[in-house]
């Protein structure tokens, strides 16, 4: 499996250097840090790699913008260059030192196929790579758990219909407190830090317009959340 590799993090790239050397069936084909880097290389490449590793929170953007130039699909001339399909794009997935709902979320917006954290094992890795390759969709365990939650219903009917306001993260610490939970009980369930998910609360009441977290829960129960 051909594998392309965007980080800015030449320690990370070496890394991955390393890994894939040593692994039967994989082969990668460049290393990038930029979106200027990784569309000028791919022309080069015939054929075409099969996944392109990336870290969506490169400075600036720039891994957002990589993931949406990509996403976008390659020009027909190239196309015919290298025997790539014409509106070929590359199956992506994000590794990233970051985890948290609204990077997630903005990386799979922008057309991401996978998301696993930097912390994952050598076997998770090439494993999510195969996976990415193969045409599935991967994720680390904790997000994957997360997305269940946050895409069932009513919740993801109430956070894009009642409360587009809101962080999806916001949502959840919205849908806890419709539940009766306190700030403790929501800390350990979200694995938190309790004064982390005050500071949350302030923001979903300001953003709500409300002075009281009653307030607060009452919207969130007509909307569906609590259940």
């Amino acid at each position: 499996m051909r594998v392309l590799v965007v980080d800015e993090q030449a320690l990370f790239r070496a890394g991955i250097r390393h890994l894939l050397v040593g692994a039967d069936g994989f082969e990668l084909v460049g290393e990038v840090e930029s979106t200027e880097g990784v569309m000028a290389l791919l022309p080069e490449l015939s054929p075409p790699p099969d996944v392109v590793l990336i870290e969506p929170r490169l400075e600036g953007g720039e891994g957002m913008a990589a993931i949406r130039a990509l996403r976008s699909g390659l020009a027909p001339e190239w196309s015919a260059v290298n025997g790539a399909r014409r509106g070929w794009t590359p199956r992506m997935l994000a590794v990233s030192v970051r985890d948290d709902d609204d990077s997630v979320v903005a990386a799979m917006r922008a057309g991401v196929n996978g998301y696993i954290t930097k912390r994952a094992s050598e076997q998770e890795l090439l494993r999510a790579i195969e996976i990415v390759a193969e045409g599935g969709a991967v994720f680390s365990a904790g997000i994957a758990r997360r997305l269940g939650e946050y895409f069932s219903e009513p919740y993801a009917m109430s956070y894009r219909s009642a409360f587009p306001q809101l962080t999806i993260r916001e949502t959840q610490v919205l849908d806890l407190l419709a539940r009766g939970w306190n700030n403790g009980r929501i800390a350990k369930d979200l694995v938190l830090a309790e004064k982390t998910v005050r500071n949350y609360v302030s923001q979903i009441l300001g953003k709500l317009d409300v002075h009281y977290r009653m307030e607060a829960v009452v919207r969130a129960r007509e909307a569906g959340l609590g259940v």
